[in-house]
Formats: structure tokens, C-alpha cells, sequence
């Protein structure tokens, strides 16, 4: 009878480590680098808001800076003082300006969720320097259709409040902004409504 060979034990391994044990420090550095490009990702975009926001100028700034062109375009030599001392923004620059008119606007507006229909009726002017009257009826001419359609996209946006404004102020400060941008340079000084009238049933 032949002597079986005896049976060798398993030896455990002194020089690998167990799977899970190699796994969690090589995944908990991976979440760890992810973290860290979040992190500055997110550090770059809040710098780049930050810095964009410190470029846009307010509504003053934009007002104050339209002053000034005026001024300089119609050769004043101390315009931002006068125009500032006036409330109503009347100073020595304004002597030299014109009105054109930009159009008369019928605009129907429905609204489905208070099933009521908004009628808007008015004449718009424009208010320009006298000596770029005729550069800014050449432009209007060229982009009469566009800046039409800025007007009408600008009412058709408006809310009821706006339009309730003894002023229109935002209106006007809007088809300002719409239209210069149609015409490719800030010609328009202001914006004026005559005649206007909505009725919302």
C-alpha cells in the first residue's frame, strides 16, 4: 500500500494585501481629486460673475454716459453738471435736439390666461441731437422693420402695471435700449408716446 503524500496547507500570502483593502484609498483619492477640480471650477466661475457684474453699468451709469455723449456731440464744455443740477435731466445739452418720429403702433395683444384681449394705440418720437437728425433718418430708413418689430416685441412683453405707469418709464427705457441696438448706434436720446391709449377687456 502506497504512502499518500500528505496534504499541503495553504499558505497565506504576507505580500498582497486583501482587494478591498487596495481598492478604498485609490477611490477615496480619485473622489478627493474630483472634489478638488469642483472646487475650482466653481472658484472660477464665481470670479468670472464677479467680474462681469463689476463691468455691466447700472441704469444710471448707462443714463450718466448718454449725458456725456450728448454733451461732448454737441460741443458743451461743462454738460454733466448742468444736466445733473435739472431733476428732469433738462441742462444746456438739451437745446440741441429734435424730435422724429418713429411710427405709429396698433398693437393687439391676447392673453390666454385671463382669456382677455389688450389693444395698445400710440405715436412714438424719438428725441435726437439736431446735428445727427439726418444720419438717424438714413439708419431708420435702412432698419425701419426692425425697429418696428423691437417696439412691437417690446409692448407685447409689457406687463398691465407698466403699461399703467403714469410715466412709462420702463416701457420707454426699454424701446430706448431696443431701438438704438436696431439702428447699430445709440442716436436715440429718448423716447416719446403720444397719443397712447390701451383698453383691455
Amino acid at each position: 500500500m502506497a504512502d499518500k503524500p500528505p496534504k499541503k496547507e495553504p499558505v497565506p500570502s504576507e505580500t498582497s494585501p486583501a482587494p478591498d483593502d487596495a481598492a478604498t484609498p485609490r477611490s477615496a483619492s480619485g473622489l478627493l481629486t474630483m472634489l478638488k477640480a469642483i472646487a475650482f471650477i466653481a472658484i472660477i466661475v464665481v470670479v468670472e460673475v464677479v467680474a462681469a457684474s463689476m463691468f455691466i453699468p447700472s441704469a444710471q451709469d448707462t443714463e450718466k454716459i448718454a449725458r456725456q455723449y450728448v454733451a461732448a456731440t454737441a460741443g458743451d464744455s461743462a454738460p454733466t453738471a448742468s444736466a445733473e443740477e435739472d431733476g428732469h435731466g433738462k441742462g444746456k445739452s438739451d437745446q440741441n435736439v429734435t424730435e422724429v418720429e418713429l411710427g405709429t403702433f396698433n398693437i393687439t395683444r391676447f392673453n390666454p390666461a385671463s382669456n382677455t384681449t389688450l389693444s395698445i394705440d400710440f405715436e412714438l418720437y424719438g428725441i435726437v441731437l439736431a446735428a445727427e437728425e439726418a444720419e438717424l433718418k438714413e439708419l431708420l430708413g435702412k432698419n425701419k422693420i426692425r425697429v418696428r418689430e423691437q417696439v412691437i416685441l417690446t409692448l407685447h412683453a409689457a406687463e398691465s402695471k407698466d403699461l399703467s405707469d403714469a410715466g412709462l418709464g420702463l416701457i420707454k427705457r426699454q424701446i430706448l435700449e431696443k431701438t438704438n441696438r436696431a439702428l447699430g448706434q445709440p442716436l436715440l436720446k429718448e423716447v416719446l408716446f403720444s397719443k397712447f391709449n390701451f383698453v383691455e377687456r
